[in-house]
């Protein structure tokens, strides 16, 4: 079982996640939308990729722009093109280096050398130093500056510059997954020398000087914030890269994201993002490119382990090879969604670690049924020991459409396959009730997935405690992998105790993993290029945009 004082550590690591509660309204009709979309279908003559062009983003209004203090995310999102981390996450959830040459961890766990890159300069002209990353780490972690950045870093003892322009990390407990936690945006030390950092209007927190591929021009909160390429960004000399091809961005300023949206039907703005909700409403135009992707919001059906029917493995087992999640996606929530088996994202490189088609086999889900003790007679399954109907009951909040939907098509697959289910529809307090006393057979819940892939709150038997571990599912071995995986540093050791991890809680099934929630962003048709928005980065490769001249 993990110590209390890693449960803790754990537990900030997962900063973000959260049981999620959120209502969903697939047939509502945005107030902030018209319903007036431009008819006009068009092409780009498109002669391939070349400097030039503008192209307007938008935002809601700023707090600041200082990236690590901001706490409106559209902000956050669009100071990436300014601000850059030691690291970055991939479309498989793995860190690659960004600012970082090399990353060396000390035997003991407890110390991570990163060593920067070399030739890597501020906009202003001077050079990235070590010392600039120890600023802005215990920038961070200063509590008067409130960043939100602060709860990732919790186990960091203290920061200091090495040799080399290297920085020297001292944890507190080792963490595996600290590089998860370094994708923070680093600042100038010089830059803010002698500067009340806390203070989000003073003039250097509303000027920003970056390493990015984009350099800061003018801001005023009317007229809204304006960047032009940096022509002499560090990373030009990589072949995968170049200087961005679109040489200015404007970013607009809105009172909400639904007002941007509007003026982005009247092609007043080129980038926008889309709700889930919206996706059938823009899916077929010809006159936009609409990028989806899958989100943070992980939903899945929650199995009571501790008594009733679902105390039984092969029961629980069988349920997950009747449901067709391909088929639930399809109809219930009308394709918005990304199939899922286990509360990590879709790309993770976690997830090719084991076979998952082999525990959604509908043959082998009718065979878990005999060992079960049921058989079928007259299309449903009887208890062998009393001939009683297997019936289950499955709660929902009946304020999220999106799950009420969800919950009715499962319970039509299971009675399809001769399995009662009986939907109850209850306030979010009382979905919490009945899961905090044990009262239900089956749950259909949600979490806000963390970029680190730290299983522990859904499986760790310490979770049962905060209210994560809603199945009350408790595995000493389980256990024993989760704080394995927090101290390991190997890679190789690392993917081994991951699929043991894997291949366990598949096999026991505590949860069916159902979908992740799609999000999406819209552009204007005269973007082109590598528009591949992911869940870290709505602009990823930004760079390599373009728009034909």
């Amino acid at each position: 079982m993990m110590t209390k004082a890693l449960r803790l550590i754990s537990l900030f690591i997962i900063t973000g996640l959260m049981l999620s509660a959120c209502s969903v309204n697939l047939n509502k009709k945005s107030a902030n939308q018209d319903e007036d979309i431009y008819e006009g279908k068009y092409d780009i003559l498109d002669k391939g990729p070349e400097k030039g062009g503008s192209i307007r983003l938008f935002s809601t209004p700023v707090d600041t722009l200082n990236p690590i203090l901001t706490n409106n995310q559209y902000v956050q999102d669009f100071l990436g093109f300014v601000f850059e981390g030691l690291y970055r996450l991939d479309e498989k959830q793995q860190p690659v280096p960004v600012l970082a040459e090399r990353a060396v961890t000390s035997a003991d766990g407890l110390k991570l050398t990163v060593t920067l890159k070399k030739g890597i300069k501020w906009h202003n002209g001077l050079p990235l130093q070590a010392g600039d990353v120890v600023f802005t780490i215990n920038s961070i972690m200063d509590t008067k500056n409130s960043s939100v950045y602060a709860a990732n870093l919790q186990n960091i003892a203290s920061v200091t510059a090495g040799n080399n322009n290297s920085v020297v990390i001292t944890l507190k407990k080792p963490d595996s997954m600290l590089l998860y936690s370094l994708t923070f945006p680093v600042i100038s030390m010089q830059y803010f020398n002698k500067e009340k950092l806390s203070d989000k209007n003073s003039k250097k927190n509303l000027s920003p000087v970056g390493t990015g591929p984009y350099t800061f021009v003018s801001y005023n909160a009317k007229n809204g914030v304006k960047f032009k390429a940096n022509d002499d960004w560090w990373n030009k000399g990589n072949s995968e890269v170049t200087t961005p091809y679109i040489q200015s961005l404007e970013i607009k300023i809105f009172e909400n994201a639904g007002k941007a949206t509007k003026v982005f039907q009247s092609r007043d703005v080129d980038v926008v993002t889309v709700d889930h909700s919206e996706f059938k409403k823009y899916i077929n135009r010809t006159d936009i490119s609409l990028k989806r992707y899958p989100g943070k919001n992980y939903e899945f059906l929650s199995l009571n382990v501790t008594k009733g029917p679902m105390a039984n493995k092969n029961l629980r087992s069988a349920l997950g090879g009747f449901i067709d999640k391909k088929k639930l996606i399809d109809t219930a929530v009308q394709g918005i969604a990304i199939p899922a088996e286990l509360p990590l994202f879709p790309n993770s490189w976690i997830n090719q670690l084991v076979n998952m088609e082999q525990y959604s086999d509908l043959k082998k889900a009718k065979q878990l049924m005999t060992q079960s003790g049921y058989v079928l007679s007259k299309n449903k399954y009887v208890s062998k020991a009393n001939s009683r109907a297997l019936s289950l009951k499955l709660i929902v909040n009946q304020d999220n459409t999106l799950r009420v939907n969800t919950a009715d098509a499962i319970a039509s697959q299971l009675v399809k396959n001769g399995i009662n289910v009986e939907v109850e529809k209850l306030t979010w307090e009382n979905v919490q009730k009945r899961i905090k006393s044990g009262a239900y057979d089956m749950a259909l819940l949600g979490y806000q997935i963390s970029t680190k892939p730290d299983l522990s709150f859904a499986y760790s038997t310490d979770s049962i405690e905060s209210g994560l571990n809603t199945a009350k599912y408790s595995n000493p071995a389980v256990d024993g992998y989760l704080q394995q995986i927090l101290t390991q540093s190997d890679i190789e050791k690392q993917k081994s105790l991951y699929t043991k991890l894997l291949n366990t809680v598949l096999d026991e099934r505590p949860y069916i993993g159902l979908y992740f929630i799609s999000q999406g962003i819209m552009c204007s048709k005269n973007i082109k290029g590598a528009i591949n928005p992911n869940v870290w980065n709505s602009y990823n490769d930004i760079s390599q945009w373009y728009v034909p001249q």
